[in-house]
């Protein structure tokens, strides 16, 4: 299946301030340094177990001030860039309220 250039563009644009900080906390977490890319699945490419995804999750809501742990959409990750989308996504909503 071929994605449009349009679609690619869109899953891979992501706020370079929040890539870098999910970078930071994956390093804490995992003990290891690594550019991370949107396309980057969670489990399969990045090696995250269920205590290491709890893990991040909890500190990306300390550095943001923002629930991903009982948010449903957390639930429905699975690269970066899904990641990436939904912090942006609480942020913003956090700053309109």
């Amino acid at each position: 299946m071929t994605i449009p250039d349009s679609a690619q563009t869109a899953r891979t644009s992501v706020d370079p301030e929040t890539l870098t900080a999910l970078e930071e906390v994956y390093a804490q977490v995992k003990r290891v340094q690594r550019d991370l890319r949107p396309t980057d699945r969670i489990i399969q490419d990045l090696e995250v177990d269920s205590l290491a995804t709890l893990e991040i999750l909890l500190a990306l809501e300390e550095r943001f001030g923002v629930a991903l742990v009982d948010n449903p959409k957390a639930a429905t990750l699975t690269t970066v860039g899904d990641l990436v989308g939904l912090l942006d996504e609480l942020r913003a909503d956090a700053t309109t309220t």
